[in-house]
Formats: structure tokens, sequence, C-alpha cells
């Protein structure tokens, strides 16, 4: 357990990196009661699949340059799981590429998904880009109090964000090349603004299991699917504008233990759409337009498989 101390050095009760660059190439575990800080233009290079554990906050101090936080692309890196902490951890100006998340059964106390994780806690992320990520999400937030802002996804090979049971909000966001959902909630709280989305593979945004999400000043290219209100969820959108997203809008119930979906749309524009809206006969959606009524086993079928031919 005290192997971070091959890296780091302590400072009263923070935790400083010994050298400007590190390569830490074996899983890590941070004890709780310290803080660390990484300071502008430092780097950590996370290979073989190295992971770090984490009971203490970390605050990535990038005001003065860029701080590095990546696997090599021969070598990807785990990730962090920063956990169980009451102070806020920040990440300030921090690119964050190559990491694949856990793959080991170290932790198995704990259900880890995505490279940067974040449970029962508080975090910010300001100014931050996730490039190159393989995990199952590239960043997990599990009942935590969030805030991000400024901050860019790139070549993700499944979610990009994946929030459960979480309050917060997220302003000035793009999405690049996202295989999954862009955006995926679970019982959570969140106000979306400023969003642009270009080529995710699956939903835009995904609100399941009762989560209340506002959205406004969207814009999203060549996507599969738009936003999507599911199981008990309420989605409030209004400026949205959608230029080859197959189907900008869906209602629906999946989990059958949770109440009918609601989804409102207000000052929409969409462009190359395949149908502009779908439901399910349980499902709410007010949107001025006409909205194809649909089985929700045909809603699964295309929104999961992509089985246009449902389409008439």
């Amino acid at each position: 357990k005290d192997l971070y101390k091959i890296f780091f050095y302590q400072d009263n009760n923070i935790l400083r990196l010994k050298n400007n660059e590190v390569i830490i190439d074996k899983n890590l575990y941070i004890p709780k009661n310290l803080e660390v800080v990484i300071e502008s233009n430092q780097k950590i290079f996370l290979i073989n699949n190295a992971f770090i554990f984490s009971k203490s906050p970390w605050k990535f101090n990038g005001s003065q340059g860029k701080i590095i936080l990546s696997g090599y692309e021969d070598n990807y890196g785990g990730g962090i799981l920063i956990t169980d902490v009451n102070k806020k951890s920040i990440l300030n100006n921090v690119e964050i590429s190559y990491l694949q998340g856990m793959n080991t059964n170290e932790y198995p106390e704990y259900i880890i998904l995505g490279s940067i994780n974040f449970h029962q806690t508080k975090v910010e992320l300001i100014n931050v880009s996730f490039k190159d990520i393989t995990s199952e999400d590239a960043i997990n937030i599990f009942r935590s109090d969030f805030e991000i802002y400024d901050v860019n996804y790139s070549n993700i090979s499944s979610d990009a964000i994946d929030i459960d049971f979480s309050n917060g909000n997220i302003n000035k966001v793009n999405f690049f090349y996202i295989e999954n959902d862009a955006i995926d909630f679970s019982g959570s709280v969140v106000n979306i603004e400023n969003a642009y989305f270009n080529n995710v593979n699956d939903k835009i945004v995904s609100a399941g299991e009762n989560s209340k999400i506002n959205v406004n000043q969207v814009k999203g290219i060549n996507s599969h699917a738009g936003i999507v209100s599911k199981d008990g969820s309420k989605v409030f959108t209004k400026n949205i504008y959608f230029d080859g997203v197959k189907i900008p809008f869906a209602a629906y119930q999946k989990k059958s233990e949770y109440e009918y979906p609601i989804l409102e749309a207000k000052n929409y524009e969409l462009k190359n759409y395949l149908t502009k809206s779908i439901k399910d006969t349980t499902a709410s959606i007010t949107i001025k337009d006409e909205t194809l009524e649909m089985n929700p086993n045909q809603i699964i079928s295309l929104i999961y498989e992509k089985n246009f031919s449902l389409i008439k």
C-alpha cells in the first residue's frame, strides 16, 4: 500500500510528484486524509494498465501550463478512481489519453467502469480533454456532485460521459467520434448547455432511471440518435439543431419497474433525419411535429440494433 511513495513525496498532508514527469507501471493505492496536488506542466504516464485507487482528493492545477495524464499509444494505462472523499477534486487544464480502465479484480468492492472515476465525492473539470479512451466510460461519475465546463472528448470507443445518481452541470462540451453514448444518465439531475456532437454512433443524450435533465443550446451532426428519455425520466430540451441525426428524439420504457418517460422539445431545427421522433404507447413526447408510435420491442430494435427497416 505504500507504493505511492515511490512517485510522490509528502509535504504535511499534501502529496506532490517527486519529478515533473513520472512513469507509473503498477497499481497504486492513495490512503485517505491526504491531498494529491499535480502542478502545471507535470506529466503522469500510466503504462501496463496501471491504475490508481485514491481515497484522497486530487487537484490538477494546470493554470500555468497543461498537465498530461496518459498512457502510451502502444502501451495503454488504466486510470484513476477517486472515491469516498468529502473534499472536491479539481481538474484544470488536463489532457487525458490512451487509457483503458481497470481490468483486474484487485478492488472487487467497487464497480469501476471508467478510465477516470469519481464515486461518492465532488468534482470539477475545467478545460479538460479526453482522447483515445477504450474503457467502458471515458469518465464515470457515481453518487457525486459535479461541474463539467469546457471539456472535449474525441475517439472514445464506448461511452464518453456516464453519470449515475449524481447532480451537476455540463456546459461548453464537445464530442467527436464517440462509439456509444456521448452522455448517459441514470437517476441523475443535470443541466446541459452549449454542447456540440459530431459522429456519435449511439445516443447523443440518454436519460434513464428517473433522471431529470434540462438541455439547452445543443448542436449535433452525423449521429445515430439524438435525445432519448427512458424509464421514468423527464427531459426538457430547447434550442436544438440536428443535421444528419437519424432519430432526433425518442421516449420509451425499457425497464418495466419504472413509470413512463417524458420528453419535451421546444425551438428545434432538424435536417436529414429518418424520422423526427418516436415513442412507445406509454411515453409522453411534446413536440410540434407528428411522432411515430411503435411498440417497445420495435423501438429497442431501432435504437440499439439500428434496424432502420422498421421506419417506413
